[in-house]
């Protein structure tokens, strides 16, 4: 009889917990020392952690907006966007796409802004409709409520920083755990540079986010390539290119990614079938990437013929032999504009060929806007700013160039340098966040669980390589750390590293590594509230910070025009009721504040006028003072203080003027009492400082070009 085997428990079954998509598979997080398994950082916790962070974030940028005004840029970006929903046609401000402007505009248009008159100046019928003089009408029409304009446009951008903290957060997670995901996030979150652009009607904050979700979903898809991650990278990619002419670059990027892919992990066997149906995919994305361009346009001047464009910049142009002098092409001619100075040498290179007739696919703005940008970031001919015939010019080259100004250690020049957006980096990044890519940079080769797959580091290390090096040698075009603000979220990702790195680690080292992560995110979160709420001013402690950044860099990097409103708070504690000389950067004419209290029944709250200018600076007028500042108090903005040539605006007109370089570089000999915002200098000059001045005046000769001859400042 056979025996009966005894009945035995079943063995329990091991709990498989699920690997990352991608990458090294972290050690259970949260295990404590005496054995219990039981994790810090449960579902609940970390998705309340996110959420406050998130929420930080935003109010950090609203709180910032509040407290400043409207930047450059900002001033003509929203009255572009109401004219897009108004007129349905978008030739105001071609150079970037549509997208931010559309939706910074929809709270104004509920408020119901006076434009109407607008419409009816000629020079709005005009093809290439001035977009300074259409933003100045607005500002003039809308003055006694601007700034309440401007802050309901600005209260839309911080939903891209909340964007981009969520693709952050989920992208690092999904590599390095979720104490990786934290602390990608908390450099996102109280990173300075993005805190002073997600709160600005411009396009920096939203492509940034934006071009990483594209980018996200496009990772995805190449984790597990079927048609819904198709259908969903191609969503994103067109929404990316009405975003910001620079996402174009995933074009090129998007294809290397699926190539490192291909190459690494595909293996020989069905390379073919790959390829083939990554063609097809790829081709279904650019189709789908064209629809929702077209759709943001509402296919305005689609199927316009290639040849019919008048191109400008030097991608898109070939050379016009000989040239042709701007009113014989144009039998409308007004003035010699940038566009119809260009045209004089330059020609489309498709006209007269056989793509002349070809329809583009595209809607006509977005081709003209992408001329439009791609010409200023080339820089433009010298040539282009006078007649082909005028004999000033005839020495002058048509292949001279001359870019935006561009500042560095005290350096104002027409041609940027290669490393500038290096040193801008240097400058404006934070200690702590410096300490933590070179740490996470520095781990790769130490532990295994600190690395990823090969598409994964390219992800995360190539974009932001290829866009410092075509930003560095492929423009002319440096004015400020926001054009490479689109890195920073991939390197903070990279950073997350860290966190299966430091987990690796035993005994003291795994101690002293969490010490020096929680130490160097410690060091950023400090620095980012202690410059609030003026993040565009943010210089780290080893460049001498914000109250020294000016002697490093100036525009978009320290004083973009934001602290206009501050001034005017400074002068009412301060010197209420005192007359003070203005030399502003920006583009908020300061008599708003005075229009502001006259339409609401108060009196003149600003008695203000334009300071002198060194001889030959500034077209004179009548009244115009001459000779060095008389006593008393005056504010200078940075950007003009270092010399930079800018719109300036007079009390008894409305359109600005246009200051030379240098123009009040004077004020540099003078030492100031005080700053606003780090962005603007207040001086005190008396009698000694005027006659100390004075013989700059004296010794003033006008060169070529109308700029002073005098001295330079000291």
């Amino acid at each position: 009889m056979a025996r009966r085997r005894a009945k035995t428990a079943p063995r329990p079954r091991p709990e498989v917990r699920p690997a990352p998509a991608s990458g090294p598979n972290p050690e259970p997080e949260g295990v404590e020392e005496g054995g219990s398994s039981r994790p810090f950082l449960t579902r609940p916790r970390l998705i309340l952690i996110v959420a406050l962070l998130l929420a930080t974030q935003w109010s950090l940028a609203v709180l910032s907006l509040l407290s400043e005004n409207a930047t450059v840029d900002e001033v003509v970006h929203l009255p572009a966007g109401v004219s897009y929903w108004e007129r349905g046609d978008y030739r105001l401000y071609p150079h970037n796409p549509p997208l931010v402007k559309l939706l910074a505009a929809l709270p104004v248009l509920a408020a119901d802004p006076d434009t109407e008159s607008l419409y009816r100046d000629p020079r709005w019928g005009w093809a290439d409709a001035n977009k300074a003089a259409f933003a100045h009408g607005f500002m003039l029409l809308n003055a006694p409520r601007l700034m309440e304009l401007m802050s309901m446009a600005r209260l839309v951008i911080p939903a891209f920083a909340v964007l981009g903290g969520l693709v952050v957060f989920d992208w690092s997670r999904r590599l390095w755990g979720s104490w990786g995901g934290l602390i990608s996030l908390v450099l996102w979150t109280f990173c300075p540079n993005i805190l002073a652009h997600s709160r600005l009607v411009t396009t920096d904050a939203a492509a940034t986010a934006i071009g990483l979700a594209a980018t996200y979903a496009f990772w995805h898809y190449l984790k597990r390539p079927t048609w819904r991650r198709v259908l969903l990278a191609g969503l994103m990619l067109g929404i990316a290119q009405v975003t910001k002419f620079s996402l174009l670059l995933l074009f090129g990027l998007w294809p290397l990614l699926w190539l490192v892919q291909e190459m690494t992990e595909g293996g020989a066997a069905g390379r073919l079938r790959r390829i083939g149906r990554a063609a097809v995919q790829g081709a279904a994305m650019v189709a789908l990437c064209v629809l929702v361009i077209n759709l943001g346009y509402r296919f305005e001047g689609i199927g316009r013929p290639l040849g019919s464009f008048d191109f400008t910049c030097d991608t898109l142009t070939a050379d016009r032999m000989p040239p042709v002098p701007a009113y014989q092409e144009d039998p409308d001619f007004r003035t010699l504009d940038l566009k119809a100075g260009v045209l004089q040498f330059r020609v489309n290179r498709f006209r007269d060929t056989v793509f002349a007739d070809i329809p583009v696919p595209l809607p006509e703005p977005y081709v003209i806007g992408f001329d439009d940008q791609k010409l200023e970031a080339e820089g433009v001919p010298v040539r282009a700013m006078m007649l082909v015939d005028d004999p000033r010019g005839q020495g002058i080259s048509r292949y001279e160039i001359s870019g935006y100004p561009v500042y560095l250690d005290g350096e104002l020049r027409n041609r940027s340098w290669w490393y500038y957006y290096i040193m801008t980096l240097v400058y404006k990044v934070p200690e702590g966040t410096w300490a933590l890519v070179l740490l996470a940079v520095a781990s790769i080769p130490m532990a295994r669980r600190a690395r990823s797959s090969p598409v994964d580091e390219a992800a995360l290390w190539v974009v932001p390589a290829v866009v410092v090096l075509v930003m560095s040698f492929g423009t002319n075009i440096a004015i400020g750390l926001r054009y490479v603000l689109g890195i920073f979220p991939y390197v903070f990702i990279a950073v997350g590293r860290l966190a299966p790195w430091a987990s690796g680690l035993r005994g003291a080292a795994r101690a002293g590594a969490t010490a020096v992560i929680v130490a160097a995110l410690s060091a950023t979160v400090s620095a980012s509230l202690m410059i609030h709420p003026h993040y565009i001013a943010y210089f780290n402690w080893a460049s001498g910070g914000a109250s020294r950044g000016s002697k490093h860099l100036i525009d978009s990097n320290l004083d973009w025009g934001q602290d206009l409103v501050n001034l005017e708070r400074w002068l009412d504690e301060y010197a209420p009721g005192e007359r003070v000389g203005i030399a502003y950067f920006g583009q908020i004419n300061p008599e708003v504040f005075n229009i502001e209290s006259q339409a609401a029944g108060g009196p003149r709250v600003l008695d203000w006028f334009l300071p002198p200018v060194l001889p030959g600076t500034l077209p004179e007028r009548p009244g115009q003072a001459s000779g060095p500042p008389p006593p008393g108090l005056y504010a200078v903005s940075a950007s003009m203080l270092r010399g930079l040539k800018w719109r300036v605006y007079a009390p008894d007109r409305w359109p600005p003027l246009s200051a030379e370089p240098g123009a009040f570089g004077y004020f540099e000999r003078l030492e100031p009492i005080d700053q606003v915002g780090h962005s603007i200098f207040l001086y005190r000059v008396d009698a000694e400082d005027a006659e100390r001045l004075a013989p700059l005046w004296q010794a003033a000769t006008v060169v070529p070009g109308g700029t002073a001859g005098a001295a330079p400042g000291g």
